[in-house]
């Protein structure tokens, strides 16, 4: 079971990488989305699945692994469905979207970085899906604008 846990949490062993683990990790949530995005009931499901037991299964490893440890990717493999479901299925879209997730992800600008510093699984799963809430933001203005010619 342990064995699985960490599967699990580490995004099918992608967390290991030496390079951009959470990075990579957003691409197991592309096949998610790509397979799901037309089925939102099951959508939603998969992303609430994925968080709250991300949630629950990282809490477990935060005494032995450390503080937030690189290796646990579910909070930006979860966190990521959701702008992702507003992301039209083209190329060009999916690229900005994937861009504009890491970026906010990686740099963390207010209020990311104090939810960053919440206790525990809260500082691990909820900065990423506050980056999520605000490249949703990000897509829906972009989708906006091109609609109205803006």
């Amino acid at each position: 079971m342990r064995f699985l846990k960490i599967l699990f949490i580490t995004g099918l062993g992608l967390g290991y990488l030496p390079i951009a683990p959470a990075t990579f990790s957003c691409l197991l949530s592309i096949v998610l989305w790509y397979l799901f995005k037309e089925f939102p009931l099951i959508y939603f499901a998969v992303f609430i699945n994925l968080f709250l037991w991300g949630m629950i299964v990282s809490k477990e490893f935060l005494k032995e692994w450390g503080k937030d440890p690189s290796r646990i990717v579910i909070d930006e493999f979860s966190s990521f469905l959701i702008p992702l479901y507003f992301t039209p299925k083209k190329i060009l879209p999916l690229i900005a979207t994937f861009i504009v997730f890491r970026l906010f992800d990686i740099i963390k600008p207010f209020p990311l970085r104090k939810l960053e510093k919440l206790p525990d699984v809260w500082g691990v799963m909820i900065d990423d899906l506050g980056a999520a809430l605000l490249t949703t933001i990000v897509v829906l203005l972009l989708k906006l604008s091109f609609r109205t010619g803006i």
